[in-house]
Order: structure tokens, then sequence, then C-alpha cells
């Protein structure tokens, strides 16, 4: 739950950051740009609607790596130092207790205010659809004609069905699937201002705003409390409604000061929610409708509109951060000392792996137990030096089976022990990241180059527990294919296999020597058969160890994996943590110490 919720505010709280700066952007080029048409500045304030809703839906965002890369770590050959500390932590703190910190009681605040206002819409969407099931159709023969005539001009398939209402005061159009244009019953227009004023509920049905409406309605619904989603709104509202009258005035020819004037004659009526009137809703709306309407149309090319929208809506629709750019770590392996007698080289060792990022990593000992030590490899005894053979018998080179392949070392993990947690702090970053927290007696004590503080709420110690203990249970206990019993057989083979080879190498020698002894005499078909049976028992072992080390490669890899794994979970689980830090300095859980 306490997740949830900081995931929730920590995305309204970027969302409305950065509607601020979008939607700032958005009012100066307005502003710069007069010249711009109102049907694209209604694309770009919705897009800061789209933008909010998109903002608290999205989980991540893009990183940008535009600031300087940090300097990259220098590989060692060892695991980088940490201090870890044992914190005892109380058996109760198995079970998280979600207490109702100032975060909780925000977010529910803001939760109910949000259903507040959703029901408030559906109720008036049911009164709008009883105003819509009691309206009359219309029997006018001639209104209708023309309303399909100029449908068909519009480039709708279908036209609206037309129907009055002694409920409204000015004609609108209502209803996303089935769009109905609703008409006063006491209609005093002339023929010419009936007709301008169904080509702008026309122009509404067009360009689909009443299924596009509804973004920046939701985005007012769920940031309620901020400035700038009013504004979108209500700026998005006056273009969408200049935008319907620069449509009807240029497809019906219309003069703009003729549908000037029957703006005014329609004057200010109260916008009704969930339709789309033609009347403005305040006389400094009408002001502003009627200001548009006497400005010229975009004349620019369409394609640089087209490209400006698409632009903002990529800027809109995704969130960016600034991050450092990404610093690829390169080590060199370690040089192999092969023997001198073969010519196969033994596999380079893995190179160091990059130091950890200074984060806090509390692993839970009850729910993931230590990993079965890697039996050190028996080390191949050396092959003692041949002698040096006479000119008449040439003998073959003594056959040296390869050394086994190293097995990459199994990934450091805390020794767990009963009802105990080990708090690990690593800093590769310089000290004013480094922290070291540890437990005094039933309180977390932090210290960094800032001072101390103590953290004596049991409720984040309990959360702090959960996060880690749920993080690791995913994790495999041992690595894939760990058997201490096929390890300890392997270790037989190796051991046998080395005795084999050293008893090979002395024969070798002893056949040598007899070979180089010139008060004996040798026979070269002996010394040749002796030979070649001493190379294909080398070949045979030879074989047998490369099996072996093939096994170890293939352990290897199933342990750095479950490295992989422990190292991911971490990483997932110490997010987690800093932001239950973070509340509690927030909160002042965290009590200085001197």
């Amino acid at each position: 739950m306490d997740t949830v919720i900081e995931t929730l505010l920590s995305r309204l709280a970027a969302a409305s950051l950065q509607t601020v700066l979008f939607a700032a952007f958005i009012w100066a080029l307005c502003r710069l740009m007069p010249s711009l048409s109102a049907a694209t500045r209604s694309w770009m304030w919705w897009l800061v609607g789209a933008q909010m809703v998109l903002g608290l839906c999205i989980p991540g965002s893009i990183d940008l790596p535009l600031l300087p890369a940090p300097a990259p770590a220098v590989a060692a050959t060892a695991a980088p130092s940490a201090a870890v500390t044992f914190v005892d932590v109380p058996a109760s703190a198995a079970t998280v207790a979600w207490s109702w910190s100032w975060t909780g009681l925000l977010l529910a605040a803001w939760a109910v205010l949000v259903s507040v206002q959703v029901a408030i819409g559906l109720v008036r969407w049911r009164r709008l659809a009883g105003v819509v099931s009691r309206a009359l159709p219309h029997d006018d023969v001639r209104l209708e004609t023309l309303c399909a005539r100029r449908a068909h001009a519009l480039g709708l398939r279908r036209s609206p069905r037309l129907a009055v209402s002694a409920e409204v005061d000015s004609p609108q159009v209502v209803g996303l699937l089935r769009p109905t244009i609703l008409l006063p019953l006491d209609d005093t227009f002339g023929d010419e201002e009936r007709e301008m004023a169904l080509m702008h509920e026309l122009a509404h049905v067009r360009r689909g705003d009443l299924l596009l409406g509804g973004v920046p309605a939701l985005a007012r619904t769920l940031f309620f409390f901020h400035p700038v989603a009013h504004v979108a709104v209500r700026e998005y509202a006056l273009c969408r409604e200049a935008a319907c009258d620069a449509l009807a005035v240029d497809r019906g020819r219309l003069a703009p000061g003729t549908y000037g004037r029957l703006l005014l004659r329609l004057g200010v009526a109260p916008h009704p929610h969930h339709a789309l009137p033609g009347a403005s809703p305040t006389f400094r709306i009408l002001k502003r409708r009627l200001d548009m309407l006497g400005q010229s149309q975009d004349a620019r090319p369409r394609v640089i509109t087209t490209l400006l929208v698409a632009s903002l809506a990529l800027a809109a629709a995704l969130h960016w951060r600034v991050v450092a750019a990404d610093q690829q770590m390169n080590t060199a392996p370690l040089p192999s000392a092969a023997p001198a007698d073969t010519p196969a080289p033994a596999p380079a060792a893995r190179p160091a792996p990059a130091a950890a990022p200074a984060v806090a990593m509390i692993v839970d000992k009850q729910s993931m137990p230590s990993p079965p030590a890697t039996p050190p490899t028996p080390p191949t005894p050396p092959t003692p030096a041949t002698p040096a053979t006479p000119a008449a018998p040439a003998a073959p080179a003594a056959l040296v089976a390869p050394a086994p392949p190293a097995v990459p070392p199994a990934p450091p993990a805390p020794s767990l022990s009963h009802s105990r947690t080990t708090y690990t702090t690593i800093d590769d970053h310089g000290p004013s990241r480094f922290q070291n927290i540890e437990d005094k007696t039933g309180y977390i004590t932090i210290a960094n180059e800032d001072g101390r503080w103590e953290l004596r709420d049991p409720a984040y110690v309990n959360r702090i527990h959960a996060i880690y203990k749920e993080a690791f249970k995913a994790v495999p206990a041992e690595p894939r294919g760990m058997d201490r019993k096929r390890e300890e057989d392997l270790d037989r083979q190796q051991s046998a296999l080395n005795d084999q080879m050293h008893k090979l190498a002395e024969r070798q020698v002893a056949l040598a020597a007899q070979a180089s002894d010139p008060q004996r005499a040798t026979d070269r078909a002996a010394y040749s058969a002796g030979q070649a049976a001493i190379s294909r028992e080398q070949a045979e072992i030879g074989r047998q160890m490369a099996a072996i080390g093939q096994v170890r490669a293939e352990q290897g890899r199933h342990q750095a994996e479950w490295g992989q794994q422990q190292a991911e979970a971490a990483r997932r689980a110490n997010e987690k943590v800093e932001a239950v830090i973070a509340e509690a300095r927030r909160n002042h859980a965290l009590a200085r110490v001197d």
C-alpha cells in the first residue's frame, strides 16, 4: 500500500511540474505566433490535458543522457569492500502494519475529491440523457434537407439527428456515438442564421470534439488542484469554438461579419456539461471569439503546422528525464599463462565487475539462505622437464592436458543467521552519498557526512524489512544445477586424472632417460611404441579433463545468472527503500543525534 501511495504521489508531482513547463511553452508559442489558426491552438491546448493524463498513467520516463558522464571506476580484480552491520529486527517485523502518514491522508483526500467529481459528472450526464430522451423530433423537411446537405459538404458520412427541446436556450450537439443536434423550441432565427448555427454544430461533429473533449475534462478531474488544468480546459474550449466558427465560415462561404452578428444574437448562456452549445459562456469568451473570427486564417503551409503539432504531441505524450550519460566499463582480461609444451591456451579470466552504486541493501536472512561455496579446483601438478633426447631416435613432444577453465566466483552474499538482517553500504560515488545505518537496541541509526540520525518508528523498519523479504522471495536459494555431491565427484575425478597425468610424466622421463643412456642398447621401435602409448593415454586424460572443464563452465554460467537475479532483486528493493527513507525524512521521523 505504501508503495502505491509513493508511486501515485510521485507521478502526480512529476506530471504537475512538467505540465507547468509545457503549458508555459504553449502560451508563449501562441503569443509569438498570432497567425496560428484556432484549430492548431485547440490541438496544442488539448495536448496539455493529454500530457497530464499520460503522466499519471505511464509508469516510466525516457532518459535523455545530456549531463556529463561520471568518472569511470577503475577496474579491480577483487570486489569492492563493503561495510556490513548486523541489525537485530524483532520477530514482529514479518507482519507489516501500514500506518496512516500524511502522504496516505493526502492521497485519500485526493481520491475522495476525484470520486465526488466523477459522481457529479455521472449525474449531469444522466440529466442530459433525460433532456435528449424528452426532446421532440424535428418535423421541418427543409431543415432536415439543409442539415444533410451541409453534413455531406463537411465530409460526414451520416447526418446527425435533429430534435427540438424546450430545455435548451441555443443550438447544441450531444451524444458520443449518435450525435444529436438540439434546437430550442422557441426558435426565432431566420433561415440564414439557422443555417450558420447548423454549420457550427456540424463542425463540432466533424472535428470529433465530443470525444476529444473528454481528455481535458479527465485531466481537470484528476488534477483539480492544479491551476494549469483549469486554464488548459478553458483555452481548449475557446479555441475549439473558434475553430468551429472558422470552419463554418470557410465551408459555408459566409461573411465573418454576418457570422459575428449570429454570435451576438446567441449571446451568453451557461454551458451544459457533456454538450457543445453555440453560445458563449461569458462575455470575455464572446469577445475573444469575435477577435479570433476577425483574424486572418493560418497563412503558413499546412506541412509546417502538421509538423509543429506532431512535435508537440511527442513532447507531451512522453515524459523525459535528463540524466548522466552512460559510461561503458571496459576492463582488460587478465593474461593467463600457458605451459611451454602446450599450444592450447587456458580460458581468459572474467573481467572484474563494475563497482556497485552507493545504495543500502537489506537482505532478509530467513528468506534467502547462503549459497554453497564453490570448492576450489585442485591444481594440476607441474610437468617435469623432459631431458634432451638423442639425435637418432626423435622423441615426440610430451602432451600435457589443458588446465580446466576456472569456475567464476560466486556472487558475494551475506552470511545468514536467525532473526538478523544485514545492512550493507557501498560507496563508490564520493563521500556525498555515503551513509551507514546500524541498529541500536531497537532503533536504526543513519550516519553520513551531514551527521547522524535515529529512526525509532517501527512502521518504517517493518516496511523496509518487508520490501527486501518480498524482493528476494522470487530468487532461488542457490544457483541452478548446484549439487554438493556432484561437486565432490568432479573433484575426485579431477584429482585422479591429475595423478594419472603425473605418473605418465614420470614414465615419459624414465623412457627418455633410457634412450639417452649410451651404455644401454635402445630399441627404436620399443621407444616409439612406448611414446605412442603415453601419448594416447595423455590424449584420453586430456579429453576427460576437457569434459570436466565444460561441466564447470556450465556451472559457472548458472552461478553468474543467479548472481544477476540477486543483483536485480536488490536494485528493485533499493529503489523502494530509498523512497521509504525519504518519506521518513519528510515526515520528520528521523531524530538528529549530536
